[in-house]
């Protein structure tokens, strides 16, 4: 059983993950009207005299939905220190959050979460493409299958791999843009196999051409926020195909988007590429569905909840 930290561990671990947090905050507009954050531990150094909207798209998962699975990929050092402070934690967000005036999530998924773990009252604002980016091209090959991501654990990318494993269809590995080098562990899971390969982070200039032209992107990630490459598939013009998890059964919620594969995911995703038919999807139907997260429908809700924001901070006073 983990012993608890004692309160003199506690504090001191909590005031060294806000020191970089301060310098951060010190440096915001002094004539902001509305501050927003995405994190929590922001509300402890944050200026409360001004509406606060937290946009919440973690809940905690570290010590909530993810724990589990989180603990397990960690070494054992910081398992045992999750461990012993998830409590402790847990209870330092529920005070934390009672300090926003309004709390939105990205997904419906995170708003079940911070229910079920947080007993927190939310309210959801997808987040936003940009559809002048990712966008269709002229004549697409449509002559492989993308996988584009920042390299972890939680992606599950080695799924992919073993699905493609002895197939003829081809698989592009691709991460994300702090991935610099392709990563060893991906190279040598698909050594042997000509038709996958792992790449770098590219530029969004080469992600758009990249996923424009492929047959369908591949998302297998655990419990995914939300999920920003199918949205930006669709806006290229290009189905999905992802797990059925997370805000993925949000995003890509009609077989006119792409397809939603079940446990046991080899096989499942194995199966979907080997019945895959690319021209059953219709470009302008992804595109269309793919609006509905532009800026323009992001600043309209932002701008209602700024307002709302306001006259709940009015009320606290």
């Amino acid at each position: 059983m983990s012993i608890p930290l004692t309160k003199t561990e506690f504090e001191a671990r909590i005031k060294l993950r806000l020191l970089f947090r301060d310098g951060i905050l010190k440096k915001l507009n002094p004539n902001s009207d509305i501050i927003m954050f995405h994190c929590p531990w922001d509300l402890l150094v944050v200026d409360h005299e001004k509406p606060i909207i937290l946009y919440e798209h973690l809940a905690g998962r570290a010590q909530t939905f993810m724990f589990e699975e989180a603990v397990k990929h960690m070494d054992p050092i910081k398992a045992e220190v999750v461990k012993k402070d998830r409590a402790q934690i847990m209870e330092i967000f529920k005070k934390l959050y009672k300090e926003a005036d309004l709390i939105l999530t990205n997904s419906r998924f995170i708003q079940r979460q911070m229910k079920k773990w947080f007993s927190v009252k939310t309210s959801v604002c997808n987040p936003a493409i940009d559809l002048d980016v990712f966008k269709p091209v002229p004549n697409p090959t449509r002559d492989y299958f993308l996988s584009a991501q920042r390299v972890h654990w939680q992606k599950r990318i080695e799924i992919q791999i073993a699905a493609f494993q002895g197939l003829k269809e081809r698989l592009l590995i691709v991460g994300g843009p702090n991935d610099t080098v392709p990563n060893p562990d991906l190279v040598y899971l698909a050594k042997g196999h000509r038709n996958i390969k792992v790449v770098a982070g590219v530029s969004k200039h080469k992600l758009v051409k990249l996923m424009a032209n492929a047959k369908a992107t591949i998302q297998t990630g655990y419990q995914e926020d939300f999920g920003l490459v199918p949205i930006q598939s669709l806006a290229c013009g290009t189905p999905a195909i992802v797990v059925d998890e997370g805000a993925f059964r949000e995003t890509i919620h009609s077989p006119d988007l792409g397809i939603v594969i079940k446990p046991p995911y080899i096989q499942s995703l194995r199966k979907a590429v080997l019945e895959f038919e690319p021209f059953k999807y219709m470009p302008e139907v992804l595109r269309e569905e793919a609006k509905k997260y532009g800026f323009d429908r992001f600043r309209k809700e932002m701008n209602k909840y700024s307002e709302l924001a306001v006259r709940l901070h009015a009320l606290r006073r």
